[in-house]
């Protein structure tokens, strides 16, 4: 290897921690507002309650722009199919199986549950339901969204790179975007047409394409990228700081004392959708304002145990919740208790379960040819 090839392997590697970071903040948006929902807040004036959407937006977001770059960059054959699937399945499969098992298995010795926590509803059939990713109650509707979106990647970047691929789905994003924005005007009904998931939530399909479309930037346009980045870094670092103050002041349960002025403002997920992708484009291309912020270890640690540490969190706050502390301090403690179990639950199942998916991968590599001489 070159000292210049180094180099690149280097940056990605930086890159990649960024984005690490980056999510590490969606996980942390989505827990400041389910503490502030659930008697756990730091202060009656810091209620976050209401801004949970918009952390994961930006999961989604950035998840589709990783799944771009992945399919984007390599010929779409039989093989290169089988490697997206199996990566995904063992990424998500195996700790989001358990903790539906274990949550199911609790409502039935308990014969109860309660709907503020973690719950699998309509009995067996519910459970089975969620196992086939058909149904998702709670935070779990979330991981449905994304499985029902890992789908339909591969036909997503097919048509991508077909000639009008990206008018194409340009108008099935503003299309999904429309019946969204009128089902919660009470002007529709028509969401449910993937599970009972998007009859409550939408299918975000419209953030996840935004996502993907800012992969197929940075795959093929690379060279206008980089003509453009000074204005991209500053577009992505006021919308990242104006943005984050405006959606805290409109969404939020009670920020400094405003008291959700407009809680609908929640709802343009297209809006977040292009925001979140201009900057997840800008850290990629390393933002000189933003990228040391996202590289702080703590985020990338947040980040990197980001999947159990979302799974988990409402199991954790019911339990703290069951104590008599103060608010603040079940605040601290249950970010502690959660950090460590999914740590844990990181190293034990999460980490295993990436490193057979690589052992499987290798599989299907084709065995190098050697020619006589």
């Amino acid at each position: 290897m070159s000292r210049t090839d180094l180099g690149k392997d280097i940056v990605q590697v930086k890159r990649i921690d960024v984005l690490d970071g980056l999510r590490g903040l969606a996980v942390l948006i989505v827990f400041f507002s389910h503490t502030s929902g659930r008697e756990q807040s730091i202060a009656e004036y810091v209620n976050f309650l209401g801004i949970g959407h918009i952390g994961v937006y930006l999961f989604f977001t950035m998840s589709a722009f990783l799944l771009g770059i992945g399919i984007l960059s390599k010929p779409f054959t039989l093989n290169a199919m089988k490697s997206f699937f199996i990566k995904r399945a063992l990424r998500v499969v195996p700790v989001y199986y358990i903790v539906v098992t274990g949550v199911f298995l609790v409502q039935v010795i308990s014969t109860s549950y309660s709907p503020k926590y973690l719950y699998v509803s309509d009995g067996l059939n519910g459970y089975l339901e969620h196992l086939y990713f058909y149904r998702g109650d709670g935070v779990f509707w979330s991981i449905v969204s994304e499985i029902q979106f890992y789908l339909i990647v591969p036909i997503i970047g097919w048509v991508l790179l077909k000639p009008k691929g990206l008018i194409i789905l340009s108008f099935l994003a503003l299309l999904n975007f429309t019946l969204y924005i009128m089902f919660y005007a009470n002007l529709n009904d028509y969401l449910l047409y993937f599970s009972p998931n998007t009859l409550q939530r939408g299918t975000f399909i419209d953030v996840f394409l935004l996502g993907f479309f800012a992969a197929y930037l940075v795959q093929f346009k690379k060279e206008y990228l980089e003509r453009k980045q000074f204005t991209i870094h500053i577009l992505a670092t006021v919308l990242f700081l104006t943005g984050g103050v405006i959606t805290l002041i409109l969404v939020s349960k009670n920020f400094l004392g405003f008291n959700q002025p407009l809680y609908g403002f929640r709802y343009l997920s297209i809006l977040f959708g292009l925001s979140f992708s201009l900057i997840t484009v800008s850290l990629y291309m390393n933002n000189p304002w933003m990228n040391s912020f996202f590289k702080l270890p703590f985020l990338r640690f947040i980040g990197q145990i980001g999947f159990s540490f979302y799974l988990l969190h409402m199991a954790v706050f019911e339990q703290v919740n069951r104590t008599d502390l103060h608010h603040a301090l079940k605040f601290f403690l249950s970010f502690i208790l959660i950090s460590l179990i999914s740590y844990i639950s990181y190293i034990l199942i999460e980490k295993p379960s990436i490193k057979l998916s690589y052992r499987l991968l290798q599989k299907l590599k084709p065995a190098p040819t050697t020619s006589s001489l």
